[in-house]
């Protein structure tokens, strides 16, 4: 499984038509990192410096269209402060406008209920 994830992984790096967006810089210790989007792989988000999410919630990944509501992308933990996490499949990287991380409750929400602790914003292909 984390070969799986890890060969899916490079996948998004080795491919020309990934769409890199760093985010984290200029803030005083803030999560950092990379989302690599590709129109048919999905989003690949790469992060460091998470803070610790406190008991009863995880981290959720969300895609946020350009003028839309954000859509649930999928649930993550951190180890040690640092995360990889794949929202695999199509998508229209022309519509994405950011992918956002919060906290959320251990099932997840179907909207943001936290401030993101990541804004990574996606200027398309």
């Amino acid at each position: 499984s984390q070969r799986d994830r890890l060969m899916q992984a490079l996948s998004f790096l080795d491919d020309p038509s990934t769409v890199p967006v760093s985010f984290g810089k200029g803030q005083s210790i803030p999560p950092h990192g990379n989302v690599f989007v590709h129109s048919k792989l999905g989003v690949l988000l790469i992060a460091a410096n998470l803070p610790a999410a406190q008991a009863g919630k995880i981290y959720e990944m969300w895609v946020i269209p350009k003028g839309g509501a954000p859509r649930p992308a999928g649930l993550f933990q951190s180890q040690g402060g640092t995360a990889m996490h794949i929202l695999s499949g199509p998508l229209d990287v022309g519509t994405i406008g950011a992918i956002a991380v919060t906290l959320e409750p251990e099932a997840g929400s179907s909207a943001p209920t936290s401030t993101p602790i990541i804004v990574a914003a996606v200027a398309g292909p």
